[in-house]
């Protein structure tokens, strides 16, 4: 079996936690422009989008493989030589267009070529079919109402739910997961939080979800800040929540995904007056090492690889550097030694991702590594709902609730089988990680199995 390098794994571990001019006449690059990249131990399929007008070049790119559409990136054009830049991923292509083909290379640490043909676009795997059965319902039993709270001297916006009758609802707040998200958690045009939003609204609870900092209608803050700061933005929005008069203060809690599910632990233990009942969606039990390497072993496994024991090696001596060092300055200068001195393990990065880009993505999500969950889980003594997908390439389902519930002995936990990070229902390892290219947001089981626990909970 082939094998992912160690460079290439922690950047697509670093991108799962955390979580892309001018036209010269003469040539047609308009359009839909589909190849497969051949990366030396998987392929991938990319699509580039191509608009090319008297003003410039609008270029956008997806990689449906690895659930990203619509990604950003710049153009130019000069003859029939095609430049793309894609920062936020430290990548280039270089390609000459011939008829309906585009030859040439596409550059990330290494070089590998990708031809693309030009075909016709039909958006299919845009289409989430839950959301647009919700967004087409005339007659919902709530109302959504726009609002805004405040917390560090930043003014967050979010939607809140409330059902069109009755009063003293049980409520919810949905904290979303690592990386900056809007109130809908929306990725690759999915929006599970809008799914979760509605079915509990349905069902009688007020329900509050909100822009990150620094995104959508948020004004200020980091959107990539660390969980500590973000834990009080959940707290800011739940007392938000239990000052509206519609609800009942004693019966409103937390609920979040992923790094919102260690936000939501993180809030029950250091406010248990304060947080009556928690929900956990493929939050994690384990410290950040063990999660880190575990990361390693799934998404190798998603992506058809086997990890190599020196790579191995490597991963979990550089996430106990980031893990030990909280200092950001002493902790780049780790890394950048750490990196310098281990130069053969970096030699296909090239010129194109230097050691500081790798360790200022890096330094995005130390956080993650740096956090161990155990003493906030001994503190619980709120009821408690954790549940994670068998096919979980994020958090690992069987690991996470098993020390979920060893330290949690009150807590609800369950697995539930075929599902992945964001509860669809997929095919295997292979698809664990394929987000965009399935339709289903979340599988209807979970929505189900939520309301179910909550009502139970807060004795509707």
């Amino acid at each position: 079996m082939k094998r992912l390098s160690f460079q290439s794994m922690i950047c697509l571990i670093i991108m799962v936690m955390a979580g892309f001019s001018n036209a010269a006449h003469g040539q047609d690059f308009n359009g839909t422009w589909e190849g497969t990249l051949e990366a030396g131990v998987y392929s991938l399929t990319l699509v580039f989008h191509i608009e090319q007008n008297d003003q410039g070049v609008t270029f956008t790119w997806d990689s449906p493989d690895q659930g990203g559409f619509n990604l950003p990136a710049t153009a130019t054009i000069t003859g029939n030589e095609l430049d793309v830049d894609i920062p936020d991923y430290y990548a280039k292509y270089k390609g000459t267009l011939v008829g309906d083909t585009l030859d040439g290379v596409f550059t990330q640490g290494a070089n590998m070529p990708l031809r693309l043909t030009r075909k016709a676009g039909d958006g299919d795997n845009n289409r989430r079919p839950q959301e647009a059965a919700i967004e087409a319902d005339g007659n919902k039993p709530y109302h959504a109402e726009e609002v805004t709270f405040t917390n560090d001297g930043i003014t967050f916006a979010g939607t809140l739910t409330l059902p069109n009758s009755g009063n003293n609802f049980p409520a919810v707040v949905l904290i979303a997961g690592s990386g900056p998200h809007d109130r809908n958690e929306e990725v690759f045009n999915h929006k599970p939080f809008l799914l979760l939003a509605d079915a509990l609204s349905r069902n009688g609870f007020a329900v509050l979800r909100y822009d990150e900092r620094g995104v959508g209608a948020t004004v200020g803050g980091d959107p990539f800040a660390p969980t500590e700061p973000l834990a009080t933005d959940a707290m800011a929005a739940l007392r938000y929540l239990k000052s509206r008069p519609e609800v009942d203060a004693t019966r409103a809690g937390l609920m979040g995904h992923s790094e919102g599910g260690m936000i939501a632990i993180m809030n029950a233990a250091q406010h248990p007056d304060e947080v009556p009942f928690i929900v956990s969606l493929a939050g994690t039990g384990v410290d950040g090492v063990e999660l880190g390497m575990q990361q390693v072993k799934l998404l190798s496994k998603a992506m058809g690889t086997e990890p190599d024991s020196a790579d191995l090696r490597l991963n979990e001596e550089l996430f106990k550097i980031i893990a030990a060092e909280k200092d950001s300055v002493t902790l780049r200068n780790k890394m950048i030694a750490f990196y310098q001195s281990h130069p053969e393990q970096l030699k296909d990065m090239g010129d194109k991702v230097t050691i500081d880009q790798l360790v200022d993505m890096t330094l995005i999500t130390s956080c993650i590594f740096q956090y161990d969950p155990t003493e906030n889980l001994k503190r619980v003594k709120c009821p408690m709902l954790a549940i994670n997908g068998t096919l979980d390439a994020q958090v690992a389902c069987e690991e996470n609730l098993e020390a979920i519930k060893r330290l949690v002995p009150h807590a609800t936990v369950k697995p539930y089988e075929g599902l992945n990070h964001f509860f669809q229902t997929c095919s295997g390892w292979l698809g664990s990680t394929q987000y965009a290219v399935i339709r289903e947001t979340m599988a209807p089981q979970v929505l189900e199995d939520i309301v179910n626990w909550l009502q139970d909970v807060t004795r509707l």
